[in-house]
């Protein structure tokens, strides 16, 4: 999905600003400053912060979802790598773009949530949930992989722990001694990435027999 230049900057400026304030405290006035824009600006462009708020979680999951659809369509690697690079994107992803994770946790798991995302973050984990089954599926009838895993057992490892780190990074700044984002999502991909991807072995790999 594509937005004019203009469009993205408010989207980008948004996002800035929920992620700092939550959706519901989030004022239009504050997300105008944040993209140096004039208030009016932003009613030309979506009408409304509920329609804004639907175009980044279009924008962003659009992205994700084209970038996961060419890793599982790519015939020139295996089918643990394809697993390997989707939790990397997983991973990348989070890590990358902590303000959107942070919002679309706090958005989807309220009663009340704008049932237009509500589609969108059902949509997208459908999605990603086809694409990990068919690649799956794919490695276990070529016998690469010894057992045919759900594919919600690998989206509970790569997304649970993530997610876990994510949303408790004020806390493992202050354990580990660092001082910003940056340092800490390095440390993540550094240290603990090679612990996912044996957990990623353990659910394809692991023959009980």
């Amino acid at each position: 999905m594509e937005f004019s230049e203009k469009k993205m900057q408010i989207i980008r400026a948004a996002e800035k600003v929920f992620g700092r304030r939550g959706i519901d405290a989030a004022s239009i006035r504050e997300i105008a400053k944040e993209a140096n824009i004039n208030i009016a600006m932003i009613s030309y462009y979506f009408g409304s912060k509920n329609k804004l708020v639907e175009c980044l979680f279009s924008w962003r999951i659009s992205v994700f979802n084209a970038e996961l659809e060419e890793i599982s369509r790519n015939p020139s690697i295996s089918s643990f790598d394809k697993l390997r690079e989707i939790l990397r994107k997983f991973l990348d992803r989070i890590l990358s773009n902590s303000e959107f994770h942070r919002i679309m946790v706090r958005e989807y798991s309220k009663k009340d949530s704008i049932l237009e995302i509500d589609h969108k973050v059902n949509d997208l984990k459908m999605k990603n949930l086809s694409y990990i089954n068919g690649i799956i599926d794919k490695g276990f009838q070529d016998g690469e992989f010894k057992r045919k895993a759900p594919a919600e057992s690998v989206i509970m490892v790569v997304i649970g722990s993530t997610s876990y780190f994510i949303l408790n990074e004020k806390t493992y700044l202050k354990l580990w001694g660092l001082s910003t984002h940056e340092e800490f999502a390095e440390r993540i991909h550094e240290e603990y990435y090679p612990f996912l991807i044996d957990s990623l072995k353990a659910i394809i790999q692991y023959d009980e027999k």
